[in-house]
């Protein structure tokens, strides 16, 4: 019993720690279809977005992303991007060649930014929120929304 509720508080101390959801208890998480307006959010923002990556050394010119950031997509009434008249997936894309992606089915869905890329140390980016995966051109009535990024080295 003692060994549950010092479990119960650890967890607690936890949640605590590493902050709210990006999706709020209870929020609805409709599925992505066509004809909808949406925006991608970068640990919770769509704008002044950073990300913090872990370069250690002066050397480094790219690093792993420091764990627990996230990547979601919001629909909204109007601007933002445009999933066109066949979609039913969102992609959020990574670094210049656009093969890093994360796979959204619904909106109000935070997914983790993947611990395994390679982002640049410090300096301005962009994350793009597509219809279309990696490199394969999109339908022609679709528009991307695109995430200005910061990138932040913790490890200075």
């Amino acid at each position: 019993m003692i060994i549950a509720r010092r479990l119960s508080r650890a967890i607690a101390v936890l949640c605590l720690a590493v902050g709210p959801s990006a999706t709020p208890a209870g929020a609805a998480t409709p599925p992505i279809g066509p004809n909808q307006h949406y925006i991608g959010l970068v640990n919770g923002q769509h704008t002044g977005a950073v990300i913090y990556v872990v370069c250690p050394g002066p050397a480094s010119r790219t690093g792993p992303p420091l764990a627990l950031q996230t990547v979601a997509v919001r629909r909204v009434s109007a601007g933002g991007g445009y999933t066109g008249s066949f979609a039913h997936d969102l992609w959020a894309q990574f670094g210049r060649d656009m093969i890093h992606v994360v796979r959204f089915s619904a909106y109000n869905v935070a997914k983790p930014i993947p611990t395994s890329l390679r982002l640049p140390c410090q300096g301005k980016g962009t994350v793009a929120f597509t219809t279309c995966f990696g490199t394969i051109a999109c339908h022609a009535d679709t528009r991307s929304d695109t995430v200005a990024v910061t990138f932040a080295n913790i490890a200075v």
